[in-house]
Parts: structure tokens; C-alpha cells; sequence
């Protein structure tokens, strides 16, 4: 079990998947919350290869207005929905689909986002770049945006495509928040 560090569902647990992720520490969930606190009232968030859900659910606890959560795994995906569920929260959407096929469908249905969370397992160091470009080219990021990559080692991002951006260490573990 998780605990969601703050807002309105401050506490309260999150049931997480027993063999297809490993949840961002709680330490980190609260530092993004807190780095993106600007930007959380009202903002519509994408979860990208989501696992338990977390931090998108850290963002509708602290007033986002909808989140959707992509992850390919069923089990994964299941574990989300139950969490919203448990939660009574109404304003995410779940997608079981790997995250090329994710990002296509919510391009089809026209989605942008304020914030967006990437945190992939390590091995797919190439999802980073992948998911940003896609992004970016497809127009589905809005003015002001940010994008939240949590990563250990090396990525290769388009840095110069983002305003602003800031990394954070905590032990291996590193967060690049890039601003538009």
C-alpha cells in the first residue's frame, strides 16, 4: 500500500500493483506536488506509464480538474480504477494500452495537457524522448505546461524545445521538470 501525501485525499491509501512497478517514494511525490503547486488547481493531467496511479492521483488530491492514466499492463490499469474507485474520484480515465498507442488515441480525441507525468520503467530510456517529441508535435501539451520525468541515469530530452527546466536527486532517483 501507497499514502497519498497531501490535499484532499491526504492519507488515504492506494492499493499498488504486486509485481509490474515500482511507485515513485513518497519524498518524491510530495516534491513534485509541492514544485508544481502553481500549476495543480484545475489543470489536466497525463499519468504516462502510470503503475499504481499515484501521482496522478497526487494531482486530483491537490485539485486537478481530470487525469487520464495510461500504463499497457491490465493489472496495473485494474489496480487504477480501483483506487479512483475507492476514492470516489470521477475525474480520471483509465487507458490499457502501451503509450505510443495511449498518446495517438488521446491525440485523436483532441486531449492537451498542463501537466504531464512520465515515469517508465528505467530500461526504456528511449519512451522519455519518444513521449515529449510526440507531445510536441502533436500540439497536446498547453501554454505554461510542465512535464515531470522521473529517471535514474542518463535521458535524452529535447531540452531546448521547454522554457525552463530544474532537476531534482533524491539518492539515484532524479526528477526534470521541464516548463513551457
Amino acid at each position: 500500500m501507497l499514502k497519498i501525501t497531501s490535499g484532499k485525499y491526504r492519507s488515504r491509501l492506494l492499493e499498488v500493483p504486486p509485481s509490474v512497478t515500482v511507485p515513485s517514494k513518497s519524498i518524491v511525490r510530495t516534491a513534485l506536488s509541492n514544485a508544481l503547486m502553481d500549476k495543480m488547481e484545475g489543470a489536466v493531467v497525463l499519468d504516462l506509464f502510470a503503475g499504481s496511479g499515484a501521482l496522478g492521483i497526487e494531482a486530483l488530491s491537490r485539485g486537478a480538474a481530470h487525469a487520464d492514466f495510461v500504463d499497457q499492463s491490465f493489472e496495473a490499469s485494474h489496480v487504477i480504477g480501483n483506487n479512483l474507485d475507492r476514492l470516489k474520484e470521477n475525474n480520471g480515465r483509465v487507458y490499457c494500452l502501451d503509450f505510443m498507442e495511449a498518446l495517438k488515441s488521446l491525440h485523436m480525441q483532441n486531449k492537451r495537457y498542463d501537466i504531464v507525468f512520465l515515469d517508465p520503467p528505467y530500461a526504456l530510456k528511449e519512451s522519455y524522448k519518444e513521449s515529449i517529441d510526440y507531445l510536441l508535435e502533436n500540439q497536446m501539451l498547453n501554454d505554461g505546461a510542465a512535464i515531470v520525468a522521473e529517471y535514474e541515469g542518463e535521458i535524452e530530452v529535447p531540452l531546448s524545445q521547454f522554457g525552463s527546466s530544474r532537476t531534482y536527486n533524491y539518492g539515484k532517483s532524479h526528477v526534470l521538470i521541464l516548463r513551457r
